[in-house]
């Protein structure tokens, strides 16, 4: 490394040079005080620990995040790391590559007359590759990096097929990685350790099938509208032959399918750089019948490349058809750029070649700051895979909080089958380990992905427009690109209203709670009880709804988006969103003030409400039964807290000796003085004057404390809900 001084005002005098190192990997200056000096670079491994270390942290850090973005953590509160506790292909973007390969050097010159700075790149050419999606079908002669369980040991081992001298390197630690080198099966083995907390746990063996193998390509030519075609595939890959279904038809009509052609008879900018992800396989260092690897490949750098540049011009896409027809079989973003090389023994079986990572997404939607949608998506609370897997066994939950679960159930969902129920719950056929949570795939069809990216996308979504009945008893018409966030936030619960209390009461729900998620009620003005329902507020008509002002008119982070634009894929608000429709002078904060003010309020006068309840019991000779725990006296009570305990709304209860309880109401029962149950708690408050004003407010107050906006998505709602439930609890209070 070596730095230039340039003396400007021919006085000055240069004093001392001082190298340094501002990141990454420690390297060896040789020479810090000279202007001149050896840098050395640490080994592979050393590099390969900085690359899982950018891997186990957020995309950017908490200080770089704008004011809408929380920093994404973990259960433990730490930053969300990006790894999984689980064996797999770990799938690679260039964002993490840049930033785990990048060294900087600072270089200072102190002269007479002050100091003065320069700063030096070190881009280190590592083995691991972007095209690493995760998927176990992948290309010979790129390296395949795993990652296993959290352990004591490893005892990692391959199985590689005939004439492949591929071995694993690293093969006794978590992370250990190999090349494949001949088409076939590669079979991985480990041994997952019993679990030291669990006495019932026992070693297990762990296999992994990697099927690799090389490119192939499908474009043969185009038609009358531009659009490709592929005559080999669709030989099988046709609804009328049945072999396969026909996805090459979607396929085709987008923006994936024109990527590499349009640029190259429009673009104005367009390099070889580009060809990574705008081709199939392209990779000059690997020879694995890529884009770069087919026979008329030099023809085409001879006829449009120059010095790295391509010179676009109208017409070049139809002479790359006729002249070099092997290399433009491989252009655009084909099946193969997703689903892995087609010449591989897994062609055929799907599992190997399919997977809803949004790790197959980020092999090219991950360059920030160009396409850095995958690193937005990383930051929302789409990404928490520890909420995924936790609530991703269950027929019902898994439905919204996996992409496995909410896959298996649209179909269902969008049946107009009248023997489909849609609330039934589905069939869980994953494990813990294969379970990813609301990834890219979930909302957009990879087969429909529309043909504009940026500020005007035309991406579509899986569900647009109407929604079908939402499980919260209700649907929504005209609701655009919103349609698709609405089947999942929403209260989940069927009707709550007044029409629908005396049935709710008969079938013993006094006490239940909405599901947290409530955007989609407070908009529509639905599901709460001692208002008129079914006003939707001013923003339901607002075009798209949802992702109007949470990805449409909020900008997304400006390390993650190239100029600000694109849609918001953290999908937070910004907080002077209101001011691009309202004007300058009307924010949130007021709306949010006031609705925050009022819920605290209803929360404490619901806790009041409680205790005199309580009391009230107590005081006419009968006995509180707290899940076992029976009061006699009010002073054994030392505080409570209105909380919602598993879909129910519940208490914490401080007793006086300190003891902490946490039961649903419906835990909570009235004992006479011989101890015999007259019912639950809630069953006693429906007085003729305010009838069941504790339940119905405290399903209210979690109804907009779920809504999370504080007012901002149907201010006249929510205060109404507000002002009822109080109004009808300090009803309650008097008739006590």
């Amino acid at each position: 490394a070596t730095v230039t001084v340039t003396i400007l005002d021919g006085t000055t005098t240069v004093t001392g040079y001082e190298w340094a190192q501002s990141n990454s990997v420690a390297v060896t200056i040789g020479s810090p005080t000279a202007a001149s000096t050896s840098v050395t670079l640490p080994d592979l491994t050393t590099y390969k620990e900085e690359l899982f270390s950018v891997l186990s942290e957020p995309p950017i850090t908490e200080e770089q995040l704008p004011p809408n973005v929380p920093f994404p953590t973990d259960e433990e509160g730490e930053g969300r790391s990006q790894l999984l506790d689980r064996f797999y292909i770990v799938g690679l973007n260039p964002f993490v590559l840049e930033e785990a390969n990048l060294v900087t050097l600072e270089v200072t010159v102190t002269t007479s007359s002050g100091t003065y700075t320069a700063d030096v790149d070190i881009d280190t050419e590592l083995p691991w590759t972007k095209t690493t999606s995760g998927v176990t079908n992948v290309p010979i002669g790129e390296t395949v990096l795993l990652h296993g369980k959290t352990q004591a040991s490893y005892d990692w081992a391959l199985d590689a097929p005939s004439g492949s001298s591929s071995t694993l390197t690293d093969a006794t630690t978590q992370s250990p990685y190999f090349t494949p080198d001949v088409n076939g099966l590669y079979t991985v083995s480990v041994t997952q350790l019993a679990d030291p907390n669990d006495a019932a746990s026992v070693d297990e063996d762990v296999t992994m099938e990697i099927y690799a193998g090389t490119w192939g390509g499908a474009i043969t030519g185009e038609d009358t509208n531009g659009l490709p075609e592929a005559d080999v595939c669709t030989l099988c890959h046709s609804d009328q032959i049945g072999i396969a279904p026909d996805l090459f038809t979607p396929w085709r009509q987008t923006g994936h399918a024109v990527i590499f052609s349009d640029n190259l008879d429009t673009s104005t900018h367009y390099s070889t750089s580009c060809l990574v992800c705008h081709t199939v396989g392209y990779d000059p260092d690997v020879d694995n019948g890529g884009f770069d690897d087919a026979s008329d490949y030099d023809d085409f750098l001879a006829e449009f490349v120059t010095d790295g540049s391509i010179h676009s011009a109208p017409g070049n896409w139809a002479s790359m058809l006729a002249n070099e027809p092997d290399t433009a079989q491989l252009a655009n973003i084909q099946c193969e750029n997703c689903h892995g090389p087609q010449n591989t023994p897994a062609h055929g079986t799907l599992d190997p070649r399919i997977s809803i990572s949004s790790d197959v997404c980020g092999v090219c939607h991950g360059e920030p700051a160009r396409h850095g949608r995958f690193q937005q998506w990383q930051l929302s609370g789409h990404a928490d895979y520890d909420l995924a897997i936790s609530e991703g066994q269950s027929g019902s939950c898994s439905r919204c909080h996996s992409g496995n679960g909410f896959l298996t159930w649209l179909p269902i969902v969008e049946d107009d089958d009248p023997n489909t129920n849609a609330s039934a719950n589905i069939t869980v056929t994953w494990t813990e380990d294969e379970t990813h949570p609301i990834t890219c795939v979930v909302c957009h069809d990879p087969h429909n992905v529309g043909t504009i990216s940026g500020a005007e996308t035309d991406a579509p979504v899986r569900v647009e427009g109407d929604t079908p009945e939402l499980l919260a008893g209700f649907s929504v018409s005209g609701a655009g690109t919103g349609a698709m966030c609405m089947i999942c936030h929403n209260t989940r619960n069927g009707l709550h209203n007044e029409d629908a209390f005396d049935d709710i009461k008969a079938d013993g729900g006094l006490a239940r709670a909405p599901h947290t998620p409530s955007q989609t009620d407070i908009i529509e003005g639905q599901n709460a009880f001692l208002v008129d329902v079914g006003v939707p507020g001013g923003h339901a008509f607002v075009p798209d709804v949802c992702v109007a002002c949470h990805m449409v008119k909020t900008p997304p982070p400006e390390l993650l988006a190239y100029q600000a634009g694109g849609t918001n894929h953290t999908f937070f608000a910004a907080p002077d969103i209101c001011a691009q429709c309202h004007g300058e002078l009307v924010d949130a904060s007021g709306v949010q003030n006031l609705v925050e003010g009022d819920l605290e309020n209803l929360k404490g006068l619901i806790e009041d409400a409680l205790l005199a309840l309580m009391s009230d019991q107590i005081d006419g000779g009968n006995k509180i039964d707290l899940d076992g725990t029976v009061i006699t006296d009010m002073a054994d009570i030392d505080s409570i807290e209105f909380t919602e305990v598993h879909g129910r709304q519940g208490l914490s209860i401080t007793l006086a000796d300190s003891t902490v309880l946490e039961l649903r109401m419906s835990d909570i029962s009235v004992l006479d003085a011989g101890d015999a149950n007259l019912g639950e708690l809630y069953d006693f408050t429906g007085t003729p004057d305010v009838d069941y004003a504790l339940p119905k407010a405290g399903w209210n107050y979690f109804l907009l404390h779920g809504d999370g906006s504080l007012g901002v998505h149907n201010p006249g709602f929510v205060l109404d809900v507000l002002s009822a439930s109080t109004s009808a609890l300090n009803d309650f209070l008097d008739s006590l």
